[in-house]
């Protein structure tokens, strides 16, 4: 059996040695508050020189702040991303409309989506709670995806553009005007009574009434192939290549002002209307070919055209 020891002092009143009582927990409870005024006075000190013993006892705190104001920002960005995915919406919307404007076909939203499709990778960073990873990996897919769709917004407004651009010269090739002043003669494009053989025969393109020695201008821009007589009923004639698969024709005329080889505009004085071939009256004679197919030459002509304005300006074209 283990003896216990005790504390004795001398007390001086009674003339005797008395037995301490309670050394114990009072000597305890000065080391504990010792040690606890040691600790206070240590981290006091430690805080007023900058942390040098790197305790940092409010990096949580600051930590949990931080995070919270990063969430609210990853909700900000998300927000923003979101309104630019409508605005690219929007934007595939006008671009088909264009696209319709310059005769290229609308991209429709299959054909859309696989154009700015692939896969996104997952981003998960272990260091953040899994509603902030959530929020990130929303961020980078909507990132992701509006990249994909500004790369195939830019081809596509690259693709209108030079359909544009090729569409502004073809319009100045396409024979769109009234080859001369005067009136249409009636019987037009179609099957008709020949004035000469009396019997039915396609007549190939449109008779424009007018005296001889009447200016005759070209429909669109082109390159003369034929001016000169032509050995047929036709009498004297000039033909235009306008490209683009369009030809026009000038017949019955009294002569022509251009050569073969010549590069005209349209409003470009050609020749003079004349009664030349096999003739009932003065008059032009004109045709449209498109693709070697011969059309209807009225449905290219523009009402109330003023060639006085359509001459000034080829001539500041030169």
């Amino acid at each position: 059996m283990t003896k216990r020891r005790k504390l004795f002092y001398y007390a001086e009143d009674t003339v005797s040695y008395v037995e301490a009582r309670g050394y114990r927990v009072k000597f305890a409870f000065g080391v504990f508050a010792t040690v606890t005024l040691m600790l206070g006075l240590l981290y006091v000190g430690n805080f007023y020189v900058g942390d040098v013993l790197g305790l940092d006892f409010r990096g949580g705190n600051s930590l949990a702040m931080e995070n919270r104001i990063l969430k609210e920002e990853l909700r900000k960005v998300n927000a923003r991303l979101a309104d630019m995915a409508y605005t690219m919406d929007k934007l595939s919307e006008r671009d088909n409309q264009l696209r319709l404007a310059v005769n290229l076909p609308k991209v429709d939203n299959d054909t859309r989506a696989v154009g700015t499709g692939g896969v996104i990778e997952e981003t998960n960073i272990g260091l953040l709670p899994r509603n902030s990873n959530d929020a990130l990996q929303t961020s980078k897919q909507l990132l992701e995806k509006l990249t994909r769709e500004i790369e195939f917004q830019q081809k596509s407004y690259a693709e209108v553009y030079r359909r544009s651009e090729e569409n502004k010269d073809l319009f100045t090739h396409i024979p769109a005007i009234k080859p001369m002043a005067g009136d249409v003669a009636a019987h037009g494009f179609g099957m008709r009574i020949d004035p000469f053989l009396h019997v039915p025969k396609m007549h190939e393109g449109v008779d424009v009434q007018a005296d001889v020695g009447t200016p005759v201008y070209s429909t669109g821009d082109g390159i003369v192939e034929f001016a000169g007589s032509s050995g047929s009923g036709y009498g004297v004639a000039v033909e235009v290549n306008h490209g683009y698969g369009y030809r026009s024709w000038y017949a019955h005329l009294l002569r022509p002002v251009v050569h073969p080889g010549q590069n005209v505009r349209r409003g470009s004085l050609i020749a003079y209307s004349g009664n030349s071939g096999l003739s009932t009256g003065p008059h032009l004679h004109y045709e449209v070919r498109v693709n070697g197919m011969k059309v209807n030459p009225e449905n290219f002509f523009m009402d109330k055209v003023d060639y006085r304005q359509i001459r000034s300006q080829v001539a500041s074209l030169k």
